[in-house]
């Protein structure tokens, strides 16, 4: 009898009410109802047809719903797309399967989760961003400080599992006010705190002003200065600090992104999403349009040469805090890590940059606030 994989679906829903500030994601802002209508028409068409593929050889266990912002949509919405799910994808038993859904305050009150959670969403992803109306204007965003408790106190209390994003590394924000809104999150006994630095993308407005000169940003050792303080504020409240960006209540940890990070196997499902199966990687349209039309059939595939994976492998399991096995890289690639990574790694540890483990290597604390120096090293070796 043939052992069934698991795998994540990720699930892209682009329509959002505004774009922030900092935000490059494909997401759609003003779409009617019409509109929505029809994307999750040719949503739910693509999960029939690319179900084929996976029913015999793997078994849902995650799902997450991204965006965009699907707590716009209503629960009758997010029910039709999860059953179809289930009708079409050998799926676990919904007591094993962890079900996230983006959720911006503000979008969704009481009554609305209660009809999500109905659905079948057991786990809530709140973009929470601050707690300080200064900064939230400053991003974009278009929900207040009290609007984001409210919808905090609405996911506690309601029982369902929940997380929460915020940000660091904000024009003109105070490592006070950051670490004022990281305090209440740690009082409010939130599950599981994602804490991101301010990324600038093309094509952005933060990042047009930061060209025109009309943008400073923090220092980077400020920045990094936050973070650290981040980390330690997380851990002396009982939060296990599992990836570099997050940290959870022991057991609150996010099934679905572990995937990410330990390249296991995930479709995405839905306008611009990718995926990662079977060591191949594919993307779908970014075009509204096309994919309405096309579906499926907009699927690209990316070529990957060994090396690339090999180096995808470390880059994303470094991220995790305890670092990887180098035995799993020797039973996924064939060869060993020293063979390919052995004379660089140790020059980084000499760096004090990289540490070893028992079995394997992890990012040192220093390692963490330059990662990004540390894998144009690996990656270049």
């Amino acid at each position: 009898m043939t052992t069934s994989r698991p795998l994540g679906l990720y699930i892209h829903i682009p329509f959002c009410e505004r774009k922030c500030n900092y935000c490059d994601f494909v997401s759609f802002a003003g779409c009617d109802e019409a509109a929505r209508d029809a994307y999750i028409d040719a949503l739910c068409r693509e999960i029939d047809e690319r179900a084929g593929e996976f029913r015999e050889s793997h078994r849902v266990d995650t799902i997450f719903i991204g965006g965009g912002t699907p707590s716009l949509l209503e629960p009758a919405q997010i029910d039709h797309i999860i059953s179809r799910i289930r009708e079409s994808f050998d799926c676990e038993e919904p007591g094993n399967m962890e079900i996230s859904m983006e959720a911006n305050p503000g979008s969704f009150g009481a009554e609305k989760l209660s009809g999500y959670i109905e659905a079948g969403v057991n786990r809530l992803s709140i973009g929470v961003q601050s707690l300080d109306d200064d900064v939230l204007k400053r991003l974009g965003r278009i929900h207040s400080a009290d609007t984001a408790r409210h919808a905090l106190r609405a996911a506690r209390g309601s029982g369902i599992n929940y997380s929460t994003d915020i940000m660091l590394g904000v024009p003109d924000m105070s490592s006070k006010c950051f670490e004022d809104t990281l305090e209440e999150l740690i009082e409010m006994q939130v599950p599981h705190i994602s804490f991101y630095s301010l990324q600038l993308e093309m094509g952005t407005p933060f990042y047009r002003d930061f060209k025109d000169g009309k943008l400073s940003l923090p220092s980077h050792a400020s920045t990094r200065a936050m973070y650290r303080r981040a980390v330690e504020m997380l851990k002396a409240a009982g939060y296990h600090h599992y990836e570099i960006s997050n940290a959870a209540k022991p057991g609150f940890e996010c099934r679905h992104n572990l995937k990410y990070w330990t390249m296991q196997d995930y479709l995405g499902l839905g306008m611009a999403a990718h995926s990662f199966v079977g060591g191949r990687r594919s993307f779908s349209t970014s075009n509204f349009e096309e994919y309405l039309a096309c579906g499926a059939d907009s699927i690209e595939f990316e070529e990957s040469e060994i090396r690339d994976l090999k180096t995808d492998f470390v880059f994303t399991e470094l991220r995790l805090m305890d670092g990887f096995d180098e035995g799993d890289y020797e039973m996924i690639f064939g060869s060993s890590y020293e063979e390919d990574f052995g004379r660089v790694s140790r020059e980084l540890e000499s760096d004090g940059l990289l540490e070893r483990t028992e079995r394997g290597w992890r990012l040192s604390p220093d390692g963490v606030d330059e990662n990004y120096l540390l894998m144009e090293r690996l990656i270049n070796e």
